[in-house]
């Protein structure tokens, strides 16, 4: 009884923030809500690290938003949100991990792609961990999960996170401000 009423809160957390996010992308122009963002900055950027902090146990899309707030907020302050609340998730993920004993679950499965995976983590270690944290089309934190099932501990995590997270988070910053000092003149 006790798991299903875990799956059951978070479905609906997961329900809320999609169609939350849906809502806000329907309603308002990208104009409107960079204005939003300039108007209400102190909090849009707590409910925008709040976010990014959980996408890892809600495996929400961000990469939308990240790209919007990149355009609005100092990018010195945009990196620092970002880039904490992002090793704030990988953190949520260590402790899901450990809670929900996801090893024991795990290996029950048969010799599959998950296990392969988890060989090549254990093989990379916090490589490929920083590797698939800098590339931006897949979660991050599906990897931080396979890599704490393998056996990685919080703080190679979390370092590994900030390490191809910062990159990618740094990258995004000059590119979305070359994109704008373009649009500008």
């Amino acid at each position: 009884m006790n798991a299903i009423i875990k799956v059951v809160v978070w479905v609906v957390i997961v329900v809320i923030a999609i169609v939350g996010i849906r809502w806000l992308n329907n309603t308002y122009t990208l104009s409107e809500m960079q204005e939003a963002i300039t108007n209400n900055q102190l909090y849009v950027l707590t409910g925008y690290a709040a976010l990014i902090s959980v996408r890892g146990v809600l495996f929400i899309p961000t990469m939308p938003l990240i790209m919007v707030m990149a355009s609005v907020v100092e990018s010195w302050l945009f990196f620092s949100v970002t880039l904490t609340a992002s090793c704030c998730s990988a953190y949520v993920v260590c402790l899901a991990v450990d809670y929900l004993d996801m090893q024991n679950k795990l290996n029950v499965l048969p010799d599959t792609s998950v296990k392969r995976a988890q060989n090549w983590v254990n093989s990379m270690g916090v490589a490929a961990v920083a590797g698939w944290a800098f590339f931006p089309l897949v979660f991050t934190e599906i990897i931080v999960y396979l890599a704490r099932l393998s056996g990685l501990t919080k703080k190679q995590l979390i370092a590994s996170v900030a390490i191809g997270e910062g990159l990618l988070i740094g990258l995004l910053t000059s590119l979305t401000e070359w994109v704008s000092g373009l649009v500008q003149y």
